[in-house]
């Protein structure tokens, strides 16, 4: 038996023919002596120089679905939907710390392959009270369906998630990242404001859009172009349909019991801007108010500067320390009904009808706008109440 060291690539080439012309041979012979022992330097060599490389985790998932006869509509508990579970197998979506710790409970795959070399993953869910949000409504809304919220809460929040794109929404580090910005009323109550927030993200997830945005369209004659539309009747389906055309989703998301919200401007993974209105107050005066107020976060670069951002508003509050909220809100308002109309006009000190009328019409904006400002102003929510569009946006959306 002559048997040289495996230390190099000849050595091994060299080694592998010796095992194949001895493969076979019987234990305790002379050639099966020979055998095991270049069986072994041939093992340690490639070891050392040939690593196989462990499986990815999408390989250990097929491996053991093959080994277990198993279907992908087997992973549903595990992964959670269908969709996601062919996302996954598909290479399009990464396993989150949930479905790792799922498959290796249930499937026995090793956490270390699961996880990826050099991951760090934000903690999902963890410290979240899943039984806070309010999973009831959002099922009676039809938002989710097939789940039970009384026993369900995790899966409905994390199926609205997906519905939204914003798996990761449920890590301390996205969910700060939405926190921006916001001209928030301290009585909020965050796990509704969160389901508000995805449920106007998965709404706009539905709208396929032909045009793309584009940043540089914007500017303050943008937001007056659109509220010249306010004097048709069906003027807010009119800015909807006008925003589309520019890559613009503009949707209605009813606020929840404890959200003091009146809109939002958020920006999708896409890049894709966002305005959402709950319509807490079905009124003109506040529709075209709360549209220009956002639209002006768009123009003034407040939502597109970073990825994810959102701003959220209470509009009933009428200071802000917020320099950018401050900022839209003087946008807004000059946009709305310019200043030289408003501070040469009679209107503003009279609050009569008739020079309502008249500077509305001379402004080329509805009625309710000037109306709306009158009475804000003023503080004084008793006057022109009639003039405002109450009960006039709501039906228009839900038609």
């Amino acid at each position: 038996m002559n048997i040289r060291p495996v230390n190099t690539e000849q050595a091994y080439d060299e080694a592998i023919g010796r095992i194949e012309s001895l493969w076979g041979a019987e234990s305790g012979t002379p050639e099966g002596d020979e055998l095991d022992v270049l069986l072994t330097l041939v093992r340690v060599y490639e070891k050392e120089n040939h690593p196989v490389p462990p499986p990815t985790p999408i390989e250990a998932v097929r491996f053991v679905m093959e080994q277990r006869d198993l279907k992908q509509a087997d992973l549903v508990p595990f992964i959670g939907s269908r969709s996601k579970v062919s996302e996954v197998l598909n290479g399009k979506r990464n396993l989150s710390l949930s479905m790792i710790r799922s498959l290796y409970n249930h499937l026995r795959i090793p956490a270390e392959i699961l996880i990826s070399e050099g991951r760090d993953f934000p903690l999902d869910g963890e410290g979240v009270d899943w039984d806070n949000f309010p999973v009831t409504e959002i099922v009676n809304r039809g938002w989710v369906t097939e789940l039970d919220p009384k026993t369900q809460a995790e899966e409905i929040m994390r199926e609205l998630a997906s519905q939204a794109c914003a798996d990761s929404y449920f890590t301390d580090q996205n969910r700060a990242c939405l926190r921006q910005g916001t001209r928030r009323n301290e009585k909020d109550d965050p796990y509704s404001i969160d389901a508000w927030i995805l449920g106007a993200l998965a709404q706009a997830e539905n709208i396929k859009l032909e045009a793309k945005f584009d940043p540089d369209a914007l500017n303050k004659g943008f937001i007056v172009k659109i509220i010249y539309l306010s004097v048709l009747k069906d003027g807010p389906l009119r800015a909807q349909e006008f925003l589309q055309n520019k890559g613009i989703k503009l949707i209605v998301v009813p606020h929840f019991k404890r959200t003091y919200l009146d809109g939002a401007t958020l920006i999708t993974k896409k890049g894709e801007p966002i305005i959402a209105l709950s319509l807490r107050y079905d009124r003109l005066d506040n529709f075209w108010f709360t549209l220009a107020h956002e639209l002006a976060h768009l123009v003034l670069g407040h939502a597109h500067s970073i990825e994810g951002q959102c701003i959220i508003d209470d509009l009933d509050l009428r200071e802000s320390l917020d320099e950018i909220e401050n900022e839209a809100d003087e946008l807004a308002r000059e946009s709305l009904v310019p200043s030289h109309f408003w501070n040469s006009h009679p209107a503003r000190n009279t609050s009569k009808l008739n020079d309502v009328l008249d500077l509305a019409s001379k402004a080329d904006i509805h009625k309710s706008i000037i109306a709306g400002r009158i009475r804000y102003e003023k503080n004084n929510y008793r006057i022109l109440s009639r003039h405002i569009g109450r009960g006039m946006v709501r039906k228009l959306f839900s038609a």
